[in-house]
């Protein structure tokens, strides 16, 4: 009676600090760091079509390796709020830079990170993308994210703004570039 006393006494132990062990693994944290974004820049333009870009910077600040599975933009400029534009959003990995707008799946490790590379398009829908631009308004884009780490999945996003103000000064800026 005594020996199996024990025993119990020895695999309760076991358990408890199997699970302690567990319980500190903690998980993968990513952030998508908006504010230490660039400016967004013109990177093309035509008679009808803008298309500017951004460099946004993630980290994986946890504890454990985590997977961005999934990553894509979503814009917010409904016609009822701006209609002279149609847009089109599309992110890549800066490391992996791909004109397709696939994501390809990413092991990031704990405590590193690395950027990606936002593009937005602009297609005046009356043919002048600068007088299209002209009384252009600020556009929310979300960076949504799928993670896969010790814990089951899950989706997050981050919020950036893409200001009218930094629309007008990359618009000049790229066509005085143009000019010279």
């Amino acid at each position: 009676m005594e020996f199996l006393a024990v025993l119990l006494i020895l695999v309760l132990g076991a358990v408890v600090a199997v699970w302690l062990y567990i319980a500190n693994q903690g998980d993968a944290s990513f952030k998508f760091i908006v504010d230490q974004r660039t400016d967004f820049t013109l990177k093309a333009l035509t008679k009808d079509t803008a298309v500017f870009s951004t460099t946004v910077p993630f980290v994986n600040n946890g504890t454990q390796d985590g997977t961005l599975m999934d990553v894509f933009p979503r814009h917010f400029l409904p016609c009822e709020q701006f209609d002279a534009v149609d847009t089109d959003t599309r992110l890549t990995l800066d490391s992996a830079n791909r004109t397709d707008g696939y994501w390809e799946a990413n092991i990031v490790p704990k405590g590193t990170g690395g950027s990606i590379i936002l593009t937005v398009k602009f297609t005046a829908k009356s043919g002048d993308i600068i007088a299209a631009l002209k009384n252009m308004v600020d556009m929310p884009i979300d960076i949504i994210y799928q993670v896969v780490a010790r814990s089951p999945w899950y989706l997050a996003k981050t919020r950036l703004i893409m200001t009218a103000d930094e629309i007008h000064k990359a618009l000049a800026a790229g066509q005085q570039t143009v000019a010279r």
